[in-house]
């Protein structure tokens, strides 16, 4: 006797709307959260599609997907990138945002859509206005800017908006990001200088900047000194406010070998002050961003972090992702060592 197995038959979307009693468009659109649907009725179709076993065709929705891309194109679908500076530039007049811009901007066209930029801080415009604005002509897609304190927060409408942060500045709402991997590049930064033979590394940064990065390069101090002996421990430095007084007293009493910060002139204050740079103390820098080309430190690569920015807003518009999400995506890329002249081998004692 033969047997023959059958093929279990695929569930279909009009097998769905069949059985909940709605067309198919009607499914098509609660299974991709549309408005055009009652939230009530696509969580009903949703739990029905689940039961019934359906599972999305992948090649329909790569042609989906080409299609809804050749459509951007002609259309110009744009992504608003939103900038709460002070300064009217797209990248808020700091120089590595404009490498996150341009990122983002590349990407986008790439991919059929137009980066454009608003300003949060022109006359009368708040939260609120701008979601009107933006809602009005069509944008759904949102690329929220590194905002200027460390800690901070903006109020829009999230629910008409897909939406991705930028950096670890804004802390509420929680929406999905793209960041710098800052523990990486600390504790890379960290291995390659103890590698050149420095043990008294010390830590100068702002508070500001401190909050900026997670906590990332302070933690990262905290774990190499546990793993070095107690007599090469450099106690960091943090200031709310630069004084250069602050900064010599604490050079004057750590005496640190090498010295990780943001601030790219410090070179220029030791030399002043009558220190060999790098023979006496080395410095290495978290952010090589429009720095000079003769400097160390870690290059924190802001055009793929806009570039990934982008990736992630254009995924959630196609999957009609939109509002707060419950469980926010973290997307953390890795900085590379670059070798300068500010950081020199340092021979060892024996």
């Amino acid at each position: 006797m033969i047997k023959v197995a059958l093929m279990e038959q695929r569930v279909t979307m009009q097998r769905i709307a069949d059985e909940a009693g709605v067309s198919r468009m009607t499914v098509s659109c609660a299974l991709r959260n549309s408005p055009k649907v009652s939230k009530a009725t696509c969580r009903r179709i949703q739990a029905l599609a689940l039961a019934l076993g359906y599972k999305p065709d992948p090649l329909i929705q790569r042609l989906n997907t080409h299609l809804a891309q050749a459509h951007r194109q002609s259309s110009g679908q744009v992504i608003a990138w939103i900038n709460s500076f002070k300064e009217r530039k797209p990248w808020g007049g700091q120089i590595p945002f404009f490498s996150m811009y341009e990122g983002a901007a590349a990407r986008a066209r790439k991919l059929g859509f137009q980066l454009e930029e608003f300003w949060l801080r022109e006359p009368d415009m708040t939260g609120e206005k701008l979601s009107r604005i933006l809602y009005q002509r069509g944008i759904e897609c949102l690329i929220l800017a590194p905002i200027p304190k460390g800690g901070g927060h903006l109020t829009m409408d999230w629910d008409k908006f897909s939406a991705v942060a930028i950096g670890y500045a804004m802390v509420f709402p929680r929406m999905h990001r793209v960041g710098t991997h800052h523990h990486h590049s600390a504790h890379e930064a960290f291995r390659q200088l103890y590698r050149k033979g420095h043990r008294r590394i010390g830590l100068f940064l702002s508070k500001d900047m401190n909050s900026r990065t997670d906590h990332g390069w302070l933690e990262a101090m905290a774990y190499h000194q546990f793993n070095i002996p107690k007599k090469y421990w450099v106690t960091p430095l943090i200031q709310d406010d630069y004084s250069e007084k602050l900064f010599l007293r604490w050079f004057k009493k750590e005496r640190p070998d090498s010295i990780l910060t943001h601030y790219w002139w410090l070179d220029e204050l030791l030399v002043k002050e009558g220190y060999r740079v790098p023979e006496d103390v080395a410095i290495a820098f978290f952010d090589l961003e429009g720095a000079s080309p003769r400097m160390a430190g870690i290059d924190e690569r802001y055009g793929l972090i806009g570039e990934k920015a982008a990736d992630l807003v254009i995924a959630q518009y196609y999957r009609n992702e939109k509002g707060i999400p419950a469980e926010p995506d973290t997307v953390m890329i890795e900085g590379r060592w670059v070798d300068g002249s500010t950081v020199c081998r340092k021979a060892l004692k024996v």
